[in-house]
């Protein structure tokens, strides 16, 4: 019997305060499992919402373990594609991470920075510049294109550098540039890229 059903059988007793004793014991038990119920359910509802919680917890710590898994694994293909003899390999690495990452990482770029300085190959360099373009902020990136452009010899690399500078609009640039335009063993069509990037690097 629930309680509600046993208040209005014993609605008289109740208003003349005549309840047995046991019609009392019994009256008081219903009371009681009724009291007790709410926090029984209480209790379920939070253990399911538990439940569920470590469920969520542990899909998401699954999907981001397997996710940073793959993104150290296409690191290091892209890295011992950066490192590999083919410039071909160089050059595929290159483009990849052109296509592949929007954001900075470190080792990456410090690898690309690596190959301005000291691959022996045009095609690759250049590419490795547009590459670096893709983070005009970053100080380190603005910084070793103005080295490169102080060291490198070869004339289409240098070219490539003198725009990239031209684009960011850096300062720094000015006096390597006038060292190159004043440059008497200088190719005549890096000059005359190094006078524009001045003009456009002073408005």
């Amino acid at each position: 019997m629930k309680l509600k059903e046993f208040i209005q059988e014993h609605k008289n007793d109740f208003n003349n305060e005549t309840m047995s004793k046991e019609a009392d014991v019994s009256f008081e038990k219903l009371l009681r499992k009724e009291l007790h119920q709410p926090k029984k359910q209480k209790v379920i509802s939070i253990k399911f919402i538990s439940i569920a919680a470590s469920i969520v917890i542990i899909f998401s710590v699954g999907f981001w373990y397997i996710n940073s898994k793959k993104i150290n694994v296409a690191q290091q293909q892209l890295m011992a594609s950066l490192d590999a003899d083919s410039a071909g390999k160089r050059l595929e690495g290159i483009y990849a991470f052109n296509d592949e990452y929007k954001k900075e990482d470190a080792r990456i770029i410090n690898r690309l920075i690596e190959i301005i300085h000291k691959d022996e190959n045009a095609n690759v360099k250049i590419a490795t510049i547009d590459a670096l373009l893709q983070f005009p902020s970053n100080e380190k990136i603005r910084k070793n294109l103005i080295v490169a452009l102080e060291k490198e010899n070869k004339p289409l690399v240098q070219i490539k550098l003198i725009k990239a500078l031209s684009v960011l609009r850096e300062n720094r640039a000015k006096k390597p540039l006038e060292r190159i335009i004043n440059d008497e063993q200088t190719y005549p069509i890096v000059k005359n890229n190094a006078t524009l990037a001045m003009v456009e690097i002073k408005k």
